[in-house]
This record gives structure tokens, sequence and C-alpha cells, in this order.
């Protein structure tokens, strides 16, 4: 298959939740995707589910603990695909809910290392590849929490707030190119990571994963010939 032809699409957390769904629309409409996780059976899973689609997908098998692992693999993606048209930050760590001086030091630190720094060495990683697609897009899955924090959420709260600041300054470092930047804020979706968090929430008040993916592709369709940076509930 010549890969130079599709548009190509990377989704970190694509194994479960709303990465999952968002990797099958994808897949549906014509995107080669790079399926990011940590576990072979669930990456297996879902590679498969896209062929049965008659999809295309690439599995990375990836930590992203590992940070010489995300410096190689943007290396690995030009040299294979010459260019990266899409670009979703979904994946994320909860860590304890509790007051933010309970939780233990080396918990806050994951927590801060997986969603903020993880996404700034794939960032790193990933930006010339972007660059070099002729209409490049970015999706942040970002958190309510950053407009309006609540108590208890801790590190997780702080590392989507600081994970929102770095995507705003590399849009102001990058407004002369042709980037569209999309952040998002979801509603409750029925997750594991929702579960984790609110195990006692009624789950037909929550969104299926489904449900949000449809309506995040939607949203970003309406700004489809515009550019700039643009922030939805979703």
């Amino acid at each position: 298959m010549n890969y130079l032809i599709k548009k190509s699409a990377f989704v970190s957390g694509a194994t479960s939740g709303l990465g999952k769904e968002l990797s099958i629309h994808l897949a549906k409409s014509g995107f080669h995707v790079l399926i990011h996780g940590r576990s072979d059976n669930k990456l297996n899973s879902l590679y498969d589910e896209i062929k049965s689609l008659k999809g295309t997908s690439t599995i990375v098998n990836l930590d992203l603990s590992d940070y010489k692992g995300i410096d190689r693999l943007g290396h690995e993606i030009f040299k294979k695909f010459k260019k990266l048209d899409l670009l979703i930050m979904n994946a994320a760590t909860l860590g304890t809910l509790s007051p933010l001086c309970h939780q233990a030091p080396k918990e806050f630190e994951k927590v801060i290392s997986t969603n903020l720094i993880a996404n700034f060495r794939l960032l790193r990683s990933l930006e010339f590849s972007l660059k070099r697609s002729k209409k490049p897009e970015f999706c942040l899955i970002s958190s309510p929490l950053t407009k309006e924090p609540k108590p208890f959420w801790g590190a997780y709260s702080v590392s989507k707030a600081a994970l929102e600041q770095m995507i705003y300054t590399w849009h102001l470092e990058n407004k002369k190119t042709n980037i569209n930047i999309y952040i998002f804020y979801p509603k409750p979706i029925n997750t594991k990571l929702r579960n984790a968090a609110m195990p006692g929430e009624n789950e037909i008040k929550r969104q299926s994963p489904y449900e949000a993916s449809q309506n995040l592709f939607h949203l970003m369709s309406k700004k489809k010939n515009k550019k700039g940076i643009f922030t939805f509930d979703l």
C-alpha cells in the first residue's frame, strides 16, 4: 500500500474509550491510523477491527514514560509516511483524587510526567511530520477543570491546565503556519478514567465514547476552512 496517498493520523491512548472510537471513525473516513497504546492484545484487537471495516492502521506499542522511544517515533513516522495530517493527544492518567497535599509526591510526578511531559515530547517528536502536511490538524482532549478548577483533582487538574497552556504557546509560535488546533472540553464520558474518578456516578448521565467521538468530528468539520485555534465543549 502507498501510505503517502492516504491521510495519516496518530491517536494516543487508542485502545479504549474515546481514543478507540476516534481511531475507528478516522479509519472508516479513509485515514491510515497510527493507533497508540501499551497492551498488545488491545492493539491487535483494534487493528483487526479496523481491518474488518476495510480500514488500515499501524500499531504503535509505546509506554509514554519511554521518552527515548517517543523521540524515535517521530523519525520512524517521517521515514515511513513523510507527513502526519492529524495528531490527537488523548492519552491521560488520573492519579488519586484527594486533597492536594495528601497526594504522594511520586504519584503527582507520574501524572505530570504522563499528561504533560510525555505530550511535550510527543509534540516535539511529531511536529516536523505534522508541518509537512498540506492541511495539518492538531486535537487536544483537555478538561473542563482547566476553566473551572475543583477540589481534590490534584495532579490531573494541574497537568491538564499546564498542557493546555503549552498548546497555546505552541500555537502563538506557529501562527504563520496553516496548522489548525482544536481543544475539547468533554462532559462526562463513560470511560475507565471516569469510572475511576466517579465510581458512583449514574452512567445514564454520561455520553458514550461513540457519541463523544461523533460530536468531536462534527465540531471539527465546522472549522475546516478556517485557520487558527478553536475551543469546544464536547
